[in-house]
């Protein structure tokens, strides 16, 4: 008999532990559409700066792009182009030098290069190199040597 009433003890403690837990589970479960407190938390850290991009081959060719753009802050002036249209380069990363942009490959026979501008003012590094700031304006031209 004693066996009897501890087993029906532990059951009912283990029954009321079953359903608490069941509890906090739900509570806790983010429901359809909503973002849990990990993801959220995420999301915050990744800040977005907005920056302006102006592709403008030159020699009366049409200007092939001219916006502003939300970017991930800690991108580079080429992951930036890249987000606007297609960048063909020589090298990778921060020795990346770019040779075409949106199809506008310069001619070397000619001694053409494409130029990247930040604020009006010649690049001191490569668009590999160059983090994007926020409000920064980035110009592309055709530029000879």
């Amino acid at each position: 008999m004693k066996n009897l009433q501890k087993n029906w003890i532990v059951v009912a403690a283990v029954a009321i532990l079953i359903v608490v837990a069941g509890y906090f589970v739900i509570v806790n479960t983010p429901k359809k559409g909503e973002v849990g407190p990990a993801a959220t938390t995420h999301k915050e850290q990744i800040k977005k700066i907005k920056a302006s991009i102006t592709i403008n081959p030159g020699e009366s060719s049409q200007v092939l792009a001219s916006q502003d753009v939300e970017i991930e802050e800690g991108k580079t002036a080429l992951d930036f182009t890249r987000q606007v249209t297609t960048v063909e380069t020589k090298g990778e990363g921060q020795n990346a030098f770019v040779t075409g942009i949106g199809g506008r490959t310069a001619n070397t026979a000619k001694k053409e290069f494409w130029e990247m501008l930040v604020n009006s003012k010649p690049a001191e590094v490569g668009a590999g190199s160059y983090k994007i700031k926020d409000g920064d304006k980035i110009e592309w031209r055709i530029t000879t040597y």
